[in-house]
C-alpha cells in the first residue's frame, strides 16, 4: 500500500492554514468554515460554466477550497496520465539515466497539484519494483498567482515527511529526490519573456487545464507556448491535460503546429475516479466540518508534445 495518500496530505496542508488564518484575522473556525463553503459554491460554481473561470485565488479561504475540491482529483488524473503512458514513463527513466536529474516545469501549477500525483505515481513504481532507480526531480511551478507559494511549499514539506515515515531519514533510500521553486508569470506579459533566463528550458512541461482555464487569453497563451518551447531542449516532451471537449483538442492542435511539437495520439478517460484507496475521512477536521465533498471523477483527455 502507498504511503503518499492526497487526501491525508492535502488535509494536513490545509489546518494549519486555517488555524493561521482564524488567529491573523481574529474569527472563529465556525466563520472560516462558513466561507470556505462559500467559496466552495463559487468554484464548483465556476468549474462547470463554458466561459473561462473567475476565481478569487487571491483569498486563502478560496484557496483552501480549491486545495480541498479540486487538487486531490486532479493530482489523481496526472497520476494515472503517466501510468497509462509508458513512453512517457520511458522518457523519465532515460533522462534521468542520462542527465542525473529531471527538470520539469508545471505551468499555472498553482499549489503543487501535479507534484503531488507524479510523486504519487513514482513512489507505486517502487512498490511494483519497475523503478529501476532513484529520480531526482527539479520542478517548478509557473503561476500567475504569487500567493500559492505556501501551500506549493506545504505539499513538497508533506510529501517529504511522508517519505521520511515510509523509507527512513536516508534520502538515499527513496524513491524519489525533490528539488523545487515557484515563480510567478503572467502570460499577457510577453515583453518580459527575456527576463526570465532559462526557466523554460525543461525536460518536461505539463500543462494541466491551462487552456480551458486562460481561452479569453487564447492569443497570448499561444504566443506563450510557442516560445515555451522555442526554448525547449529537443526532444522534450509538453504534456496538455484538459477537460474532455473537442474545442480544447482543436485548440492544443492549432498551438502545437505552431510551436513545432508533433503530437502522439490524443488519449480519451470519460468516467476517471480517484484512487480507490484514497479516503475522504483522511482530509481530516475540515471534511467533517464541511457540507461538502471533494471531486471524485473528472472527464478529461491528454496528449504529449515533442519538441522536434
Amino acid at each position: 500500500m502507498n504511503c503518499i495518500k492526497y487526501f491525508k496530505i492535502v488535509g494536513d496542508v490545509i489546518d494549519p492554514i486555517i488555524e493561521h488564518i482564524v488567529v491573523s484575522q481574529d474569527i472563529s473556525r465556525k466563520e472560516a468554515y462558513s466561507s470556505i463553503q462559500k467559496y466552495l459554491e463559487i468554484i464548483s460554481e465556476e468549474y462547470y460554466k463554458k466561459a473561462q473561470p473567475n476565481i478569487p485565488y487571491s483569498n486563502p479561504l478560496c484557496r483552501i477550497a480549491y486545495l480541498y475540491w479540486t487538487v486531490p482529483i486532479n493530482a489523481s488524473l496526472v497520476e494515472f496520465v503517466f501510468q497509462t503512458d509508458p513512453d512517457l514513463e520511458e522518457y523519465l527513466d532515460e533522462i534521468q539515466s542520462r542527465n542525473s536529474n529531471i527538470t520539469l516545469c508545471a505551468f499555472g501549477g498553482g499549489p503543487g497539484t501535479e507534484l503531488l500525483g507524479l510523486a504519487k505515481r513514482i513512489e507505486k513504481r517502487r512498490c511494483d519494483d519497475s523503478l529501476g532507480q532513484q529520480l531526482w526531480l527539479n520542478y517548478r511551478i509557473l503561476d500567475k498567482i504569487n500567493e500559492w507559494q505556501d501551500s506549493w511549499t506545504s505539499i513538497h514539506h508533506q510529501i517529504e515527511s511522508t517519505l521520511k515515515m515510509a523509507f527512513g531519514p536516508n534520502r538515499n533510500d527513496w524513491p524519489f529526490i525533490l528539488q523545487g521553486s515557484h515563480s510567478m508569470i503572467d502570460i499577457t506579459k510577453l515583453d518580459d519573456f527575456g527576463n526570465w533566463g532559462n526557466l523554460f528550458g525543461q525536460d518536461i512541461h505539463i500543462l494541466s487545464y491551462i487552456v480551458s482555464e486562460v481561452f479569453d487569453d487564447a492569443e497570448d497563451l499561444q504566443k506563450f507556448i510557442i516560445n515555451m518551447a522555442a526554448y525547449a531542449p529537443t526532444g522534450s516532451k509538453f504534456v496538455f491535460i484538459e477537460r474532455g471537449e473537442d474545442r480544447w483538442e482543436n485548440k492544443i492542435k492549432e498551438t502545437a503546429d505552431l510551436a513545432g511539437l508533433s503530437l502522439s495520439r490524443f488519449n480519451r478517460e470519460k468516467n476517471g475516479r480517484i484512487d480507490p484507496e484514497e479516503e475522504k475521512t483522511d482530509l481530516g477536521r475540515i471534511y467533517s466540518e464541511l457540507q461538502w465533498y471533494p471531486r471524485l471523477k473528472y472527464d478529461a483527455f491528454w496528449v504529449v508534445g515533442t519538441k522536434e
